[in-house]
């Protein structure tokens, strides 16, 4: 390892992220989606407060709106496919053409979609970042940077698993995914004190519970050289 500079780990870890969370987040929020439309049209509130935004919708169907097409505040689904988007082109030497054409076919996907049917509109969008995992998992011939961008998909996938109190077991499964990958980083790529953290708060599902905003600091400090 070591061939990738600092400058690119830091796009390519990045890129991870905000993939992951563009992802991960469409998928939580169909969930509370349907809650609303069943039985609780408050549900939305729940879901900002999960991921810490001040409600600023008053009803669901602002909220949808608003969190899913807003691009002028940061942790909207369009501004985090644009993030990811900015991320990848700046590596697109690394992760390849067609890798970063999957995230371009998502944002056109997600900006076809307002005013239709929600789910449906939206499926393409997880399908063409799906299709990103793919094509990073097949085609990028750079171990290094395979590893990085990886790195950055479990952390975020962790944050929101964390955030969003999913099943221990799941959450368990993923970590032990990050350990694997973790193993194949360079030598000072991840902060050993923050994993230490992450090691003991995790031995039982009460103690990570009780523990969760550290847990949450450890593991996005987990990769100093790209907390910038």
């Amino acid at each position: 390892m070591g061939t990738i500079s600092v400058e690119y780990s830091s796009n390519l870890y990045w890129l991870g992220r905000y993939t992951e969370r563009a992802y991960t987040t469409l998928n939580t929020f169909f969930n509370y989606h349907d809650k609303s439309l069943d039985k609780d049209k408050n549900a939305y509130k729940e879901f900002l407060e999960n991921l810490e935004i001040k409600d600023k919708y008053g009803d669901h169907h602002r909220f949808i709106q608003g969190y899913l097409y807003d691009d002028t505040e940061s942790f909207t689904i369009s501004s985090t496919l644009r993030f990811a988007h900015d991320n990848a082109l700046v590596c697109r030497n690394v992760i390849g053409s067609e890798a970063l054409a999957y995230i371009q076919l998502a944002i056109d996907a997600f900006n076809a979609s307002r005013d239709k049917n929600l789910r449906l509109s939206l499926m393409p969008v997880v399908d063409y970042l799906l299709a990103f995992w793919g094509s990073i998992d097949d085609k990028l011939a750079d171990g290094e940077a395979r590893t990085i961008v990886k790195c950055g998909k479990l952390v975020e996938r962790l944050d929101l698993y964390f955030r969003f109190w999913y099943d221990y077991k799941l959450i368990n499964s993923e970590y032990e995914k990050l350990c694997n990958v973790l193993a194949r980083v360079r030598k000072g790529f991840c902060n050993a004190q923050h994993l230490a953290v992450l090691v003991e708060a995790l031995a039982t599902e009460e103690s990570y519970k009780a523990r969760l905003e550290e847990v949450l600091e450890s593991l996005n400090r987990l990769f100093v050289e790209q907390a910038a």
